[in-house]
């Protein structure tokens, strides 16, 4: 995977891909300044670790201050980062830190709101795969910040069985090879969890499920998951339960005291709006 050195020398190989030419008319290498980053929204904070690999990107005179922690709420006005050193290193790296700093804090913000809204605290909140390419490691980060918990990160962790899946396997005549391949992949790699997604009730009697470690309902109403629930405690599987499929802020609270363990929302990371941050200089 890209490596956060990687990460930020591509972000501001796109940014300056042949020197800051503003600043190298209008300003002399002798120049120092003190930058202040400061927000102008509420939110969770969340960029320590970009904040500074980014100014260690620049040059060895810069020297970051985090004035909050990761986590932590943040309200309009208040002073988050300070940094200080050459004038033209500290406009260098203005924009692409606060690009990363503005979609960060967005998504732990975003998620404290889903984990307020579900006020369960037996129930835990996950995103999903739907992240920014090549953030996802410090998009994950940040809905840990955020109150959240971590979906897989690739499709190397760990099984998930999907529709398409079964689909693939029903049409090829193989679904019902389905549990000895899993019986075969557990015995090879007794570390790594199974999850299986069903999208119908009938699907608890006809899959084998009890090899699983997690059942996703998907898209199930709420009337039906406790009837789901039970037919699995019925059946012996022991799996925990994770629902999924168009929940929002306005209807995470609806699942409150359901008997389910996990709830992966994909609005965590893939439809985030930015908490506006700005930089003020003084020279």
């Amino acid at each position: 995977m890209t490596s956060l050195t990687e990460l930020i020398q591509l972000a501001y190989a796109e940014d300056i891909p042949n020197g800051d030419i503003t600043s190298d008319l209008t300003l002399t290498d002798t120049v120092s300044a003190t930058a202040v980053i400061i927000a102008k929204a509420p939110g969770i904070f969340f960029g320590r670790e970009i904040t500074l690999a980014c100014v260690a990107h620049f040059d060895s005179r810069l020297h970051a201050a985090l004035l909050v922690a990761d986590g932590q709420q943040i309200r309009p006005k208040e002073r988050l980062i300070e940094i200080t050193g050459p004038l033209k290193q500290v406009l260098a790296l203005e924009r692409v830190l606060l690009n990363f700093l503005q979609r960060l804090c967005g998504i732990a913000t975003m998620t404290s709101h889903f984990v307020a809204a579900l006020n369960d605290s037996g129930i835990k909140l996950l995103e999903t795969r739907k992240t920014t390419p090549l953030l996802r490691s410090l998009e994950k980060q940040a809905v840990i910040a955020g109150g959240g918990h971590n979906h897989r990160m690739n499709l190397s962790d760990m099984i998930l069985i999907k529709e398409n899946h079964l689909i693939a396997l029903a049409h090829n005549g193989q679904l019902g090879s389905l549990r000895d391949r899993l019986l075969y992949f557990k015995h090879q790699n007794p570390t790594v969890g199974i999850e299986i997604e069903i999208e119908t009730l009938s699907q608890i009697d006809s899959l084998p499920l009890d090899l699983a470690d997690i059942v996703m309902f998907d898209n199930f109403p709420l009337d039906i998951i406790s009837q789901g629930a039970q037919r699995m405690i019925d059946r012996g599987i022991q799996a925990e339960i994770e629902v999924s499929g168009n929940i929002t802020l306005d209807t995470i609270g609806r699942y409150r005291g359901l008997p389910i363990h996990r709830i992966s929302v994909g609005a965590l990371t893939h439809s985030v709006p930015a908490v506006d941050l700005s930089m003020r200089i003084t020279p």
